[in-house]
């Protein structure tokens, strides 16, 4: 295969813009592009709510409004946040009976550790009791 040749140089006066070209016919509106992205839309059966601009007043002063509800979504869209919902609050029900769990583990735990103590307490009672009859024999024993 040959190889491609390079395109001449652009003339040194004239500077080179970055990014795309222009779009022969120039800039379409913003209005068109949002006509035609809902028309993609709703070709694709996903949920679209068409507001005729001219007839309503603008959407703050719609009284069922609710930019957080009234959006675009689709159907899997809505049903993975369900889905995440419900794995969300198994996982907090699981974590409250951990919770609970390690709580009564706690209680059990700190029970052990004061009869440990305990016992650990009567053993240093015991050596130095001991210490000082084995200091009592040797003195008796001496004199």
């Amino acid at each position: 295969m040959a190889k491609q040749p390079k395109p001449p140089p652009s003339p040194p006066d004239a500077p080179r813009r970055k990014g795309r070209p222009p779009k022969p016919g120039g800039r379409i509106p913003q209005v068109e592009v949002q006509r035609a992205y809902r028309a993609r839309l709703a070709a694709a059966g996903k949920v679209v709510r068409i507001v005729d601009a001219s007839a309503a007043p603008p959407p703050l002063a719609i009284p069922d409004y609710n930019p957080a509800i009234d959006g675009i979504y689709e159907r899997a869209t809505l049903e993975k946040m369900r889905d995440d919902l419900h794995n969300a609050s198994i996982k907090l029900e699981l974590r409250e009976q951990d919770v609970r769990r390690l709580q009564q583990r706690n209680a059990y735990l700190e029970g052990e550790l004061k009869l440990q103590e305990q016992h650990h307490t009567n053993a240093l009672k015991d050596n130095i009791l001991l210490k000082h009859q084995l200091a009592e024999k040797r003195l008796t024993k001496r004199r």
